[in-house]
């Protein structure tokens, strides 16, 4: 069979590659960085039952509502049914809620209206200025959940996953793409021999595309979310009216996310969260949650969105969210694909759409078995957000606590630590979600270090814990003030006083916290 190279390592390239292993291509998964580290990773957590997007583009909502269905049954571990509502305030129009409930119904989205007084009961924190309120079956995912489930079994089904690696350069003769370069941290390169390329990096897909000297069109869109400390809302809850900046509330994990904001941005690794638009999150989340400001927001971060501009499109309708594949042989290369746009939600789809045409390239005729395929070994129980609390009550391992926010143990970990590729501090917290919570790694970092140190990893350790705490530093400093600026300032002692460590090495702007 072919060997494809696939670049990308977030939820689509993972099943792009996925897709890929089970029909029997050789397959060698590139990331720049982890699994999932992108975008993946920087969006609000939802599994979309497309009804977001069903008056602005009915046929990707239906996709999307599909794809959840799917996602859910593949691995429930990974997902949590909360289900979702949309809500309609009364002074906004009355036009687009009908329109709403008619495209639901054509996009086959199970979409319920409930009276606003029944909701209520449960969201106390939901403003009473609703007109309507339509329920729809929304869920969320767990991103660190989802890619590495379809890593393990990439590996599992032959499949290699070579990760922290850049890609510099793709080389090709005869209109036929036959190796890609890559080299790591160290400098050192490697040239990987293929029969066929997936650039499927998404916001990176155009930079990717330059190193065949090819153009990808993107539209780079930033977007921000707030992260709140306390489960905030139990359902999805979303704006009904055309998709806009600040929308949504979710519930994850123990915590609720707000968002999010939406900047065209030039450069994918634009992730930077501004005071202003902290300001316009706060803002917009009070229309709905009117005390939104007597609730701790400890964190803010920021995601790059792909979208494709599809040529000769009317610049004054908004980009379709639907997903494109690009065949690069009209420029001249007959086996390089790139897939880029949609969402998490659709990754599987994405990646039956470019693998059914890579295989078409290549003259192998194997059917898409990606929507059948069970991805855990067993049937597991969804995903939510009591999981954690069940498994120390029931194992009564008090003691053995490493993360009291997320009540993470020392097995937990222990357990991540078995595969040495991924022993560093942010690899470890994206499997076991170390460090999510409240204190923000003020605790559980020490404890963390104290499992590493007597261990001989091939990485550098004060560095490692540096770099932990700069990244949860940054994005709480983006949104403190009053008690929460003295906390934060107070972790931070902790911080270097337990370790000894200097901070000034670390592009992390403590003067904004103490201002």
């Amino acid at each position: 069979m072919p060997r494809i190279v696939v670049i990308g390592g977030g939820a689509t390239g993972c099943g792009v590659a996925r897709d890929l292993s089970l029909r029997g291509y050789k397959v060698i998964l590139i990331e720049f960085g982890d699994l999932g580290s992108g975008t993946s990773s920087r969006f609000h957590g939802m599994l979309q039952s497309g009804a977001r997007y069903v008056v602005s583009d009915t046929n990707y909502a239906a996709e999307c509502y599909r794809e959840r269905e799917i996602i859910s049954r593949i691995i429930p571990e990974a997902v949590e049914l909360i289900g979702g509502v949309f809500v309609s305030l009364k002074n906004e129009e009355e036009n687009y809620s009908q329109q709403f409930v008619k495209c639901c119904d054509k996009a086959k989205i199970p979409c319920e209206e409930i009276a606003s007084k029944d909701l209520l009961k449960n969201e106390k924190e939901l403003t009473s200025d609703i007109s309507r309120v339509f329920k729809v079956p929304d869920a969320i995912i767990n991103p660190w959940k989802l890619v590495n489930a379809l890593a393990e079994e990439i590996t599992k089904l032959g499949g290699e996953i070579i990760l922290n690696h850049q890609v510099v350069s793709i080389k090709h003769k005869d209109n036929f793409v036959n190796s890609v370069e890559i080299i790591n941290k160290n400098g050192i390169k490697k040239n990987i021999l293929c029969d066929g390329v997936i650039n499927a990096s998404g916001a990176w897909s155009g930079k990717i595309a330059n190193l065949f000297d090819q153009d990808v069109s993107l539209e780079l869109t930033k977007g921000s979310i707030m992260v709140f400390s306390h489960r905030i809302v139990s359902l999805a809850v979303n704006r009904c009216r055309m998709p806009s900046s600040n929308d949504i509330m979710c519930p994850s994990g123990t915590v609720s996310l707000w968002g999010t904001t939406s900047q065209v941005v030039d450069n994918p690794n634009t992730t930077k969260v501004n005071p202003d638009e902290i300001q316009k999150l706060l803002k917009g989340a009070e229309e709905l949650f009117p005390k939104i400001r007597d609730y701790r927001s400890f964190r803010a971060w920021a995601g790059v969105r792909p979208i494709v501009k599809p040529k000769n499109f009317n610049k004054d309708l908004p980009l379709p969210r639907s997903h494109s594949v690009i065949d690069h042989q009209k420029e001249g290369l007959n086996n390089i694909l790139t897939v880029c746009g949609g969402s998490l939600t659709t990754h599987r789809s994405m990646a039956e759409d470019v693998v059914n045409q890579i295989g078409t390239k290549l003259g192998i005729n194997k059917q898409c078995e990606t929507s059948e395929v069970v991805i855990s070994d067993s049937v597991k129980s969804n995903w939510n957000s009591t999981s954690y609390f069940k498994k120390i009550e029931k194992e009564k391992n008090y003691n053995d606590l490493i993360c009291e926010c997320e009540l993470i143990t020392k097995k937990d970990i222990e357990d991540v630590m078995k595969n040495e590729e991924i022993i560093d501090f942010h690899n470890i917290r994206r499997r076991v979600r170390v460090g999510f919570g409240p204190c923000q790694g003020t605790f559980c970092n020490s404890r963390l270090a104290n499992l590493l140190v007597g261990k001989k990893y091939d990485f550098d350790i004060e560095e490692s814990i540096l770099n932990f705490w700069a990244e949860r530093l940054k994005g709480s400093i983006s949104t403190a003030y009053g008690d929460q600026a003295k906390q934060i300032l107070l972790s931070d002692y902790i911080f270097q006083e337990n370790f000894g460590l200097n901070l000034n090495s670390i592009s992390t702007n403590e003067d904004e916290v103490r201002s």
